[in-house]
């Protein structure tokens, strides 16, 4: 498949979980969509910012879903992720819906036939608009819903109507519902890691910046008013990121006291009913 399929932002993200060297199938879909790493990624502070980023966000989800015992996982916009496939080799008695837009679902199962990767009955590659609540599957069993890299592109208006659909879901079948998007306001050029401004061009451009939450409080309060409570929060394994050493060797001194001064901007979430 041609890298013009993609977008510019979905193709450095794909090369970041690639250079990663820890998330199952990156380095595969990366060379699938002829996505290469910047040709000097170790005296590069920013590009491995982001790789240590996307690398957390990742190993958020499987930090919950390594502890969930629903038979079913109802992953929401995967985009080019292999999670569900990895999941579902994993656990053979479990189910795995992995889900996007039509036109993602169909390039997805074109990969998985030109990597020649089977896919197991436990896994299901359905296609669902998370804004159209008939989309969502109908099951018999408790879920655990997650997703990485959905809300920030939506308003508040619409954020709401996206829970109010997981809301019934989860009314209707039990379980809970982890989301890697809570994210508050920043800016992405402040610690270097989006050095063109591609980034930050991008995320102007959908509106992704006005879409933050403008604390970790208030989005507390915005999943609270929504029916929702935290269950439990995401706490860093720094001795689980490949891409740590790599981001210590290409900082200096003065880059990494202005990354530990500019704080969390990123939480991933559990929540359940309240």
């Amino acid at each position: 498949m041609l890298l013009k399929h993609v977008t510019d932002t979905a193709s450095a993200l794909l090369a970041f979980k690639a250079a990663a060297g820890s998330i199952p199938f990156a380095e595969e879909v990366a060379a699938h969509f002829g996505i290469e790493s910047p040709a000097a990624p170790q005296q590069d502070f920013g590009f491995w910012a982001s790789v240590l980023h996307f690398e957390m966000r990742y190993r958020s989800l499987d930090y919950f879903l390594e502890k969930t015992a629903a038979p079913t996982v109802l992953e929401l916009s995967t985009g080019f992720s292999l999670r569900g496939l990895d999941y579902a080799r994993k656990h053979p008695d479990a189910s795995y819906i992995d889900t996007d837009l039509p036109a993602i679902i169909s390039q997805k199962s074109e990969m998985l036939r030109t990597m020649q990767q089977a896919v197991p009955q436990n896994l299901q590659l359905q296609p669902l608009d998370v804004l159209h609540a008939e989309s969502y599957p109908e099951s018999s069993s408790e879920l655990a819903i997650i997703n990485e890299g959905l809300l920030l592109y939506f308003d508040d208006t619409t954020k709401k109507q996206i829970l109010q659909h997981i809301r019934r879901l989860l009314e209707r079948q039990g379980g809970t519902w982890t989301t890697a998007d809570i994210y508050i306001r920043h800016e992405t050029q402040v610690v270097g890691s989006d050095r063109d401004g591609r980034w930050n061009d991008f995320f102007r451009k959908n509106n992704v910046h006005a879409n933050y939450f403008e604390s970790f409080d208030q989005a507390g309060q915005f999943f609270y008013d929504e029916g929702f409570r935290v269950l439990e929060k995401y706490p860093p394994e720094f001795d689980k990121y490949s891409s740590l050493p790599k981001l210590l060797a290409a900082a200096t001194g003065e880059q990494l006291e202005l990354l530990k001064s500019r704080g969390k901007v990123q939480e991933t979430w559990q929540l359940g009913l309240r």
